[in-house]
C-alpha cells in the first residue's frame, strides 16, 4: 500500500479507534502516523498514555468461551444476506415471446391497411405476388402500366 500523509486529527482519530499500538492502524495510514509520532511526540503523549491504558484494562479481560449450541442458535438466528438485485426479478420466458408476436402481429396488421388505401398499388402488388408464387394464371404487364 502506499504511505500517505495525515493531520494531527487524524492520527488522534487513530489512536481513540485502534489504541496505542501502530501496528494496529490501516496498512496504507502506519508510516505517516509512525513519522507524526516520531516528529511531535508531546503532542500525542496523552492521547497515548490513555490509549495504553485501556488497552491493558481490556488484556485484562478473560476471554469468552461461548458454548457450541448457543454459537450455533446465534448464527441460525441471524438475518440472512439478501439476494443480488440483479437476480431478484426474472421475466418469464414467455412475456418477451408474447411481446414479439404481438409487436409482429401489429406491424402486418398495420401494413395491411396502409397498403389498402391506394387500390391501384394493391392490385399491382397482389399480382406480383402471385407471379412470384408461380401462379400460371396471373401475369404481369409493367411495360403496358410503366408511367412515361
Amino acid at each position: 500500500m502506499s504511505a500517505r500523509n495525515i493531520t494531527a486529527e487524524r492520527l488522534l482519530a487513530l489512536i481513540e479507534t485502534y489504541g496505542a499500538d501502530v501496528d494496529a492502524y490501516p496498512e496504507d495510514e502506519r508510516a505517516s502516523a509512525r513519522a507524526l509520532l516520531k516528529a511531535e511526540p508531546q503532542a500525542f503523549a496523552a492521547a497515548l498514555e490513555e490509549a495504553r491504558t485501556l488497552d491493558l484494562l481490556l488484556q485484562a479481560v478473560p476471554p469468552v468461551d461461548t458454548p457450541a449450541d448457543l454459537r450455533t442458535r446465534l448464527i441460525d438466528s441471524a438475518p440472512k444476506p439478501a439476494r443480488a438485485a440483479g437476480r431478484r426479478w426474472r421475466l418469464p420466458v414467455w412475456i418477451p415471446a408474447g411481446a414479439i408476436a404481438s409487436l409482429s402481429l401489429g406491424l402486418f396488421a398495420g401494413m395491411s391497411v396502409a397498403q389498402t388505401s391506394v387500390p391501384a398499388q394493391e392490385d399491382q402488388a397482389q399480382e406480383l405476388v402471385y407471379a412470384a408464387l408461380g401462379f400460371d394464371t396471373y401475369s404481369i404487364d409493367l411495360e403496358d402500366e410503366a408511367p412515361q
